[in-house]
């Protein structure tokens, strides 16, 4: 199996988290997983509880092709319906689990 080692994490430029994996056949990844704990800061900063409605968060990560610089690569090339990631992981929250639907192995950086 093809191995994945992460380039960088939590990517400031994409939500809601986003890791870049470079992959050892010459593949860059970028791997979305919907953690959105966005009322907890916000609880935490001012104090004010905001309720969410977790029925209407996602509860699937996407992997996309990427280059190295973490700029995401349509998968189906047709910019009229948006971003086609390369993967869809429904009901998943974990980048190695993701990572392996799409065919590679999360390994430590040397």
């Amino acid at each position: 199996m093809p191995t994945a080692t992460l380039v960088s994490e939590r990517l400031s430029n994409f939500c809601p988290t986003t890791n870049h994996y470079a992959c050892d056949d010459g593949t860059f990844l970028v791997v979305t997983v919907p953690r959105f704990d966005v009322s907890a800061a916000i609880e935490a900063r001012t104090g004010i509880r905001i309720p969410v409605n977790t029925s209407q968060l996602p509860t699937h990560t996407d992997v996309f092709l990427a280059d190295a610089d973490a700029v995401p690569i349509d998968a189906d090339g047709d910019p009229a319906d948006g971003m086609t990631p390369l993967i869809r992981v429904d009901d998943c929250d974990d980048f190695a689990e993701a990572l392996a639907a799409a065919g590679y192995e999360l390994v430590e950086a040397d």
